[in-house]
Parts: structure tokens; sequence; C-alpha cells
């Protein structure tokens, strides 16, 4: 049926009007191309503190003020449950995530669970400012040795989901460091669970200010460490003691 979605893209945003208008039309252009049954939804803050809800009508998004709270946890909960398709492709809307990559993800679907846009295997590179880089590094090193994962990059939001999986999350992270908690949890929900890298460049944002916090970001991690390593203890110990 031609009101069924196979493609959603989520864009969380937090006055990003300016970076939008750069971003949406060559992101709905290639969507198109990829698929004619897509939708675009910008995820914003519960009330708006710019002209996106003008934009995104005029650009043919769908505005979505977030549910719950104006933190970035709050726009990925509401933009995942609101998603209607097939595939969830999540990215940033301050343009660091160039909308023309999507296309390289997307070509990945039917034989992967996840599609990771990777800036740490062959190909991949970042161009933001140099703290930014080292404390990546340590994040997705520590993240990665720590919690058993199968992939290099597992900071960068910019991926494609299997609608369902995605949607069937409980995400309980607040800040930024939600993009783990949903890799963590998706890689524990089967033992099969497939995950493809594709080098990708992370470019500098477009426009506006960035929304993190270095205090933030570091205990925030280190909090969602902490948890997420006793989630999979609980679960690993559930399973023994179900055998």
């Amino acid at each position: 049926m031609m009101d069924e979605v196979e493609l959603s893209v989520v864009l969380p945003a937090y006055e990003e009007a300016e970076s939008l208008r750069q971003i949406l039309p060559p992101l709905k252009e290639l969507a198109g191309q990829l698929t004619p049954r897509f939708e675009i939804l910008v995820v914003d803050t519960r009330e708006p503190r710019d002209d996106t809800p003008q934009l995104c009508e005029r650009l043919g998004a769908t505005y979505v003020p977030r549910r719950g709270g104006d933190l970035y946890g709050d726009a990925v909960r509401t933009g995942l449950a609101t998603a209607r398709g097939d595939w969830i492709a999540m990215m940033d809307a301050d343009g660091s995530h160039n909308p023309l990559a999507l296309g390289a993800l997307w070509q990945h679907r039917r034989n992967y669970d996840l599609v990771i846009a990777s800036r740490y295997v062959r190909g991949g590179q970042t161009e933001n400012p140099a703290i930014l880089i080292f404390l990546s590094h340590i994040v997705n090193i520590v993240f990665r040795l720590v919690l058993r994962l199968r992939c290099y990059d597992v900071s960068n939001s910019f991926r494609l989901y299997r609608g369902a999986d995605a949607r069937a999350l409980q995400l309980e992270c607040d800040h930024f460091d939600v993009v783990e908690e949903i890799l963590v949890k998706l890689a524990d929900s089967r033992a099969n669970f497939r995950i493809k890298e594709v080098p990708f460049t992370f470019e500098k944002r477009k426009a506006g200010k960035t929304k993190r916090r270095l205090v933030t970001f570091i205990f925030g991690y280190l909090g969602t460490l902490t948890r997420l390593w006793r989630l999979k203890a609980k679960a690993k110990r559930e399973a023994k003691r179900s055998k």
C-alpha cells in the first residue's frame, strides 16, 4: 500500500533551522531516489525556539515536537516511537552527517540488522576539534572492550536500523549516551544480530553551536558504561539460570 513507509529519516533538532535549510533539500531528493515510500521527521524541542516548524512545512519534512522533555534522549525516544518505516535512519540535524552518505548505508540493509556510518574503519575520518576526537576515541575503545561490542564506532548516531528492532527498545538514557545504549541493547537482543560498518567522514557542523558539554559528556558516559555493564551482567546471569 502506498501509505506504508519503507524508510523513515529521523533528525533530532535543537535550534537547528539554519542547518536544516541546507540539508533537508538534498536529503529529500536522495531519500526519494532510494524509495518513493519515505518520510523525514524533524524532532524538535517541545516548544519551537526558531522557525523550524515553518521550514519543515516548506521543505516537505514532518515536524514532531519532543515528548517527555527537551533532552537528546527525549528526541530519540520520540523519533523512534513516531517513525513508521520498515527502516529507520537516525542522523544529526547540524550538517555533520552528510545526507548523501545515507545511500551507502541503505545498500547494505538486506544483509544486516544495523548499518553504522563509521569513523573508525578504513576510509572513515572526522573533522571535529582535537579534544572531541580524543574523547570520542577513548569512549569508543572503552565501550567496545568493556561491553564486548562487535564494532569500532559505538558513538556515532548516524545509523540505519530495522524499524521493528528500534521501536521495541526501552531506552533510559537522557543525553548523547543514548546512542551507546541503543547499540548495546540491539547487539544483545539476539545471538545472530548482524552489524555492518560503512566508512564515513564526520563533517564540521554547518551552522549554530554544539549542544554537547564536555563535563556532561564525560560523566554521562561513565554512568552509562556502569549501567550497561550491570545490565549485561544481569542478563548473562539470568541466561545461565534458565539453562
